[in-house]
């Protein structure tokens, strides 16, 4: 097998594998620190199996068999700009705060895409019906209280 780039995925699994290692007191906590430094700017798998080769099989990295990364969600930037596109209406009756944080939940779900796209725009509108929500809310309280004064 020739030497193949890798990505995040597999620098996490060999992770995992380091923290298990130390848990179970194959490393000590210098040279899991140094190996976790080695893997975070691993560019090859060769530079990853480096790391475990001298760890027992059970605690082996084979890139063969390793997760491929998983896609992003794309219906979730849509449920997000929908909700988003809700919550700014909704926020004037003092409940635009329940759909805009559902949106800025549901945007970090279908990231993935560079630059503007519904994820980014589901986020910045359900955080502006957050904001008009709570001003909404300020300004019930200010009128209350002002008129309760009176």
């Amino acid at each position: 097998m020739k030497d193949e780039r890798i990505g995040t995925v597999h620098r996490t699994q060999v992770i995992d594998l380091l923290s298990q290692a130390l848990d179970e007191g194959l490393l000590t906590t210098p040279q899991y620190d140094a190996r976790v430094v080695a893997v975070s700017t691993a560019t090859y798998a060769s530079d990853l199996l480096g790391q475990v080769q001298d760890l027992p099989p059970r605690l082996q990295w084979d890139p063969r068999i390793a997760a491929p990364p998983t896609a992003p969600n794309r219906s979730a930037g849509r449920t997000s700009l929908i909700l988003g596109l809700f919550s700014i209406p909704m926020a004037f009756c003092v409940l635009g705060w329940i759909p805009g944080i559902a949106a800025i939940v549901m945007s970090t779900k279908g990231s993935g895409a560079r630059g503007v796209g519904p994820a980014l725009l589901g986020r910045v509108l359900g955080i502006i019906g957050v904001v008009l929500s709570i001003g909404a809310l300020l300004a019930l309280l200010f009128a209350y209280t002002s008129h309760s004064t009176a």
